[in-house]
């Protein structure tokens, strides 16, 4: 149906034409994105499960990594009006990670926090060298989660009551995924909310 409008409206105005092409073809990229991103996510969980995750731990400084992250998820933030701010340390924080596993982790935590923050809001990563080792924060000004939700938060296809402020959609699998890899890598993941 789209396909016979377009080639009527190609007709009477090429320019408009194109321009629905154009869009049609943002759309089609957008769902063939979020298509590959679910498949990823499946055969990662299966990876995990059956014990077949192979990580190259190397020292990796972090530095570099957050910022490409967070630099990655500023068009996305912004076309929902948000911002994304990053308190980086000035001196090198260096860890033992995978640095492509960490990538995928951190492209998950900040990438939740802009689908389930609202327009308007400002979304904060810090990356912090303390005494008792380095923390990466991701905090965002969302609805929060309750006690039960966040029982349930690093489960397998986990579905919580806050929903995606833009319409997007996931797969219940990353923040499950997520849990795994870091603890892969000898780390430790939570969160600290309220509604």
């Amino acid at each position: 149906e789209d396909a016979r409008l377009l080639r009527r409206g190609a007709a009477k105005d090429p320019a408009a034409c194109l321009r629905g092409l154009e869009e049609q073809a943002r759309l089609v990229g957008q769902a063939a994105a979020r298509m590959a991103a679910m498949v990823q996510n499946l055969l990662d969980a299966n990876r995990i499960e059956r014990g077949e995750m192979k990580l190259n731990l190397a020292p990796t400084e972090l530095g570099p990594v957050v910022l490409a992250v967070v630099e990655a998820h500023c068009g996305r933030a912004a076309a929902k009006q948000q911002s994304i701010h990053l308190e980086n340390e000035t001196a090198p924080v260096t860890v033992l990670v995978d640095p492509n596993v960490m990538v995928q982790v951190l492209e998950n935590l900040v990438s939740n926090a802009v689908k389930y923050s609202p327009p308007g809001k400002k979304i904060d990563v810090r990356l912090r060298n303390l005494p008792e080792g380095v923390r990466c924060e991701v905090q965002d000004e969302g609805p929060g989660l309750s006690g039960e939700d966040q029982k349930k938060l690093f489960g397998k296809f986990a579905r919580l009551s806050a929903k995606p402020t833009g319409g997007e959609q996931g797969t219940g699998l990353g923040l499950s995924i997520v849990k795994r890899m870091v603890e892969a890598m000898n780390g430790r993941v939570w969160c600290e909310s309220q509604p």
